[in-house]
């Protein structure tokens, strides 16, 4: 079972609660182009040429067969394999409200900027916002992998960017409702066919694109921390820290 997800949007918006329109509408198709902005574009026809990183117990962020991403290079504090902590952020615009969690994935980088993010260990994340004086709750949690390359200064803090392409072809993600009915929205889908409709109904927090876009990090010590780049839209913060 992939999903019963109009059947879920169904009965929020019966409730008066649809948010339709008021998400992030970009939609991740296969490998997609990474700009300045960080926001996915269809890319089919992108190269997938380079190798992304692997996370096969090995130290140093050394690389295998994956697709997606280009050349890049990475500050030294950012190569290695990265457990996450969980992502913390709140809601606004057309919803207020706030989510946190999804400790488990790991980002793992290597010194030529081959990254790969792994959600095969991810945990829930929790959201809760409140729209029309309705309360909606719920939790989310992506699947598979996602592959590319990444570019930043060589400081420990700075703006990490993705170069060439992004490879979000085997992103799934799964959503389930609590509030105001217990509903199960999305069950392992494509992120592609999430995105839109599906983003906007749970106000915001499943993000299309989750850490490997453009993003603030601060890796200092064993932790790295990934924000939202100043003046772009607020995705939540993910913390990590360092496993080799």
């Amino acid at each position: 079972m992939r999903t019963t997800g109009k059947v879920a949007i169904a009965a929020v918006a019966v409730l008066g609660i649809g948010l339709a329109g008021c998400g992030n509408n970009s939609t991740p198709e296969g490998a997609t182009s990474a700009g300045a902005s960080g926001s996915a574009t269809n890319g089919a026809g992108a190269s997938a040429g380079a190798s992304g990183a692997t996370n096969g117990g090995s130290t140093g962020g050394s690389t295998g067969g994956t697709t997606g991403g280009g050349q890049g290079s990475a500050a030294s504090c950012l190569v290695g394999t990265w457990k996450a902590d969980g992502l913390t952020g709140s809601l606004s615009g057309p919803v207020n409200g706030s989510l946190s969690g999804g400790g488990g994935a790991l980002l793992t980088i290597d010194s030529a900027g081959r990254t790969q993010v792994d959600f095969g260990s991810m945990q829930p994340v929790t959201f809760t916002f409140v729209v029309s004086g309705n309360d909606v709750k719920g939790s989310f949690f992506y699947g598979g992998k996602v592959n590319g390359a990444i570019k930043t200064p060589s400081a420990a803090t700075g703006t990490l960017e993705p170069t060439g392409s992004v490879d979000f072809g085997a992103l799934t993600v799964t959503v389930n409702l609590t509030a105001p009915a217990a509903v199960t929205v999305a069950d392992k889908m494509p992120i592609a066919e999430f995105t839109g409709s599906g983003t906007a109904d749970t106000g915001g927090a499943v993000d299309a694109q989750p850490i490997l876009k453009k993003s603030r990090y601060d890796c200092s010590g064993s932790t790295l921390k990934l924000s939202p780049p100043a003046g772009g839209p607020d995705t939540g913060a993910w913390t990590f820290k360092k496993s080799s």
